[in-house]
């Protein structure tokens, strides 16, 4: 029950995190670089990564990450980081493919 609750307040802060980079990044003019970045940042705040210490609970990987690195002498973060860099890897995958069936859909201009 202490997960699911600390998960509950993980995404809730998430949320609101999210809600002030949406406020941030509404001023760049490019609609996929304003996209792209919503969407790692959902992904960097959100996806589960183990945590060493105690076996079976999971929480966010940047935590992990930096828990690991920083507070912990005998540490080691590449886990959480690799979590975090496979997850960033499928977000820009998924967004050139959706961008290559954009650019494949659009009217063409014809050269005359």
């Amino acid at each position: 029950m202490e997960m699911v609750f600390a998960w509950i307040v993980v995404g809730v802060a998430g949320l609101a995190t999210l809600a002030g980079i949406f406020m941030l990044t509404r001023s760049i003019a490019t609609l996929w670089l304003r996209s792209l970045l919503r969407c790692l940042a959902a992904v960097w705040l959100m996806v589960p990564s183990p945590i060493q210490a105690v076996d079976g609970y999971y929480a966010p990987a940047y935590i992990v990450a930096l828990f690991e690195g920083i507070l912990r002498p005998d540490g080691n973060p590449k886990p959480a980081l690799f979590v975090l860099a496979l997850a960033s890897l499928v977000v820009i995958v998924v967004f050139l493919i959706a961008g290559a069936i954009r650019w494949a859909r659009a009217p063409k201009a014809k050269a005359t």
